[in-house]
């Protein structure tokens, strides 16, 4: 396979040239410094597989594989990230990349990934899929509506500090500790202090 490394830092791209050179059937066929050195390479002979980091001097990510897959459309693309952010996750999926992996993993996963989108298939780095499947995960249940100042005001109450300890505390007012309280009450379905402090425990809150 004919694998093409686009990345400003020499660094990283002699590690990855190495790394690649060393399995059977895979050659680099140049490293380039930018963007555009990369597309104009592609206009002028077909790769199988480009390897890019997300950010570039000259053209973000998601430009470069969109202007890379007009011009050789059977190109596959992997991008390298140190982001597992979804939406930026999801753009370079609209845009097309084959894969995604994270930079601190490139090492371990990228002959894979270079692998496996050989098959046609997609390949992402394990948090970014755990990221993906999160977005897709129903936000309903009541540990997920507990603010993180709620769960402040929890873990004080655990340790039986009073209302007025915890206002003390947390710089708030008595009445805004009792509304905390209150609705951590009403989203946990607990009754009293004891059932909010069973409940905390079970879903492991605290």
């Amino acid at each position: 396979m004919k694998i093409l490394l686009v990345d400003d830092h020499a660094i990283v791209a002699d590690g990855l040239q190495a790394l690649l050179q060393a399995v059977e059937g895979l050659e680099v066929v140049d490293k380039l410094t930018a963007g555009d050195f990369a597309l104009a390479y592609l206009k002028q002979a077909p790769v199988d597989v480009m390897i890019t980091d997300y950010a570039m001097p000259d053209m973000d990510g998601l430009t470069l594989v969109k202007k890379a897959k007009a011009i050789q459309p059977d190109l596959k693309i992997i991008v390298l990230s140190m982001h597992d952010e979804v939406a930026m996750i999801r753009e370079m999926l609209t845009a097309g990349v084959d894969g995604y992996v994270l930079k601190k993993y490139a090492q371990q996963e990228l002959v894979n990934a270079i692998q496996t989108v050989e098959k046609g298939r997609q390949y992402f780095s394990a948090e970014v899929n755990k990221a993906l499947l999160s977005a897709l995960l129903p936000q309903e249940m009541p540990e997920n509506q507990v603010t993180e100042r709620e769960l402040e005001v929890l873990r004080l109450l655990a340790q039986e500090l009073t209302s007025k300890q915890i206002a003390a505390q947390l710089f708030i007012s008595e009445r805004t500790v009792e509304t905390h309280r209150k609705n951590l009450m009403r989203k946990t379905g607990a009754n009293n202090g004891i059932g909010l402090m069973r409940y905390a425990y079970a879903k492991k809150l605290l």
